[in-house]
């Protein structure tokens, strides 16, 4: 390797000689061409050396979408790991179009599918499910009954519903009271999640699905024409029931699910379905409120059925560096449990669970916890193709009975 400082001095010494012969002005326009190309060369071998010794950083962009479902702060942590046991990686944070990787939940999964918005995962994981195909599954929560405690107590119900005669029984009870109104539903079409949240959760508790079987409606019939199952038409029946009796919170095709939990939290809703991504929210927007949760009410006593639902992340299919990303990718999977104890999340991880610190030391996500284990979990996709024909059957036959 050329040593630049001996190279530099040689070259000096021997141009003394030379400017000795010269006149005074050129040899100082000499001596500075000289000295130029002295400066010259240190800088450029410089930049050589420097180049041969420092190693490129890629930049690895993330959706913004990850910060606002699990704050700053949890995925924050996890970048800045990362970025020290990765210094070639840097992550930056923007905007969700154009991003390499793609922070999501079950209310996008299927939008993206539609846009094929996502890349296959398949070069780097052997998962046997739907999902796991396109989206690492970051943090899970599960399907649950809400109820306030002070209200059911005042209407003489010593305990949460079980069956859908107690639940009938207590809503009786409770609309007498004319304090509250006995269930909400958010169906606004506003909410993504409306029907995932307000309506499925009773489908599966019955012991039903949304569709019937594939023999049931024909194996020649177009997918999109699937009919909805028993038990799925059977809901839509009971909530028109509900609604004609007077024990529905009004407007339920104009609130969303965000809207009911800040009703049920005021205390002017005494039950609801929802998830357990909620138990943070209500505790946070009302201190005082004693609530309690339960298995959504059965048509008869019996195992509970529930659905999970999820926050995924996934490669975007325009992503240029797909290898670096997955690097990213796989290291914020192998370290979720921050991302579930950041969000209280019940069951957490799916299906490889087992209860967290914070879940065994607090009471309510406890009680959360028992519910998972003791029920079945129903296998739902949320990017199944025949969602969104799903939902619009489910919403035109709702019309027909309220």
């Amino acid at each position: 390797m050329i040593n630049i400082g001996n190279y530099c001095r040689n070259f000096i010494k021997k141009s003394r000689s030379f400017l000795a012969g010269l006149s005074g002005s050129r040899r100082i326009d000499v001596f500075l061409f000289a000295a130029a190309l002295v400066v010259l060369a240190a800088a450029v071998s410089g930049r050589f050396f420097a180049g041969g010794e420092k190693t490129r950083r890629i930049d690895i962009s993330i959706s913004q979408r990850g910060t606002e479902l699990f704050g700053a702060g949890a995925l924050g942590a996890l970048i800045q790991e990362f970025e020290e046991q990765y210094p070639d990686l840097r992550i930056q944070t923007v905007e969700s179009d154009g991003a390499d990787i793609v922070f999501f939940d079950d209310s996008e999964f299927a939008a993206l599918m539609a846009d094929s918005a996502l890349a296959s995962l398949r070069p780097y994981i052997h998962n046997e499910t739907q999902a796991g195909q396109w989206a690492v599954p970051l943090v899970s929560f599960m399907d649950l009954f809400f109820y306030n405690i002070d209200i059911l107590e005042a209407a003489n119900c010593d305990r949460p519903p079980k069956t859908r005669a107690d639940f009938v029984a207590a809503a009786r009870a409770i609309a007498a009271l004319e304090t509250a109104y006995p269930l909400a539903l958010g169906l606004s079409e506003e909410d993504p999640l409306a029907l995932r949240s307000s309506l499925y959760p009773w489908v599966w508790a019955s012991g039903g699905d949304l569709r019937q079987a594939a023999e049931a409606a024909g194996r020649n019939a177009p997918p999109a024409d699937a009919a909805l199952s028993r038990a799925a038409s059977g809901i839509i029946v009971f909530f028109g029931d509900l609604h004609s009796d007077g024990l529905l919170a009004p407007g339920s095709f104009e609130k969303t699910g965000a809207q009911r939990l800040e009703e049920f939290a005021s205390g002017a809703v005494a039950m609801l379905a929802a998830s357990s991504r909620d138990i943070p929210f209500l505790r946070r927007a009302a201190a005082g409120l004693n609530f309690g949760v339960t298995a959504v009410p059965q048509t008869a006593q019996g195992k509970n059925r529930l659905a999970l639902s999820g926050i995924y992340a996934g490669i975007s299919a325009g992503c240029a560096q797909s290898d670096e990303a997955w690097t990213f990718l796989a290291y914020i999977a192998g370290r979720k449990q921050a991302l579930e104890e950041a969000l209280d999340a019940i069951p957490g991880s799916f299906p490889s669970a087992f209860p967290a610190a914070y879940a065994e030391q607090d009471p309510l996500l406890s009680k959360a916890w028992e519910i998972f284990e003791a029920a079945d979990i129903v296998d739902y996709f949320p990017a199944d193709p025949l969602e969104l024909e799903t939902a619009r059957i489910i919403r035109e036959q709702l019309a027909g009975v309220f």
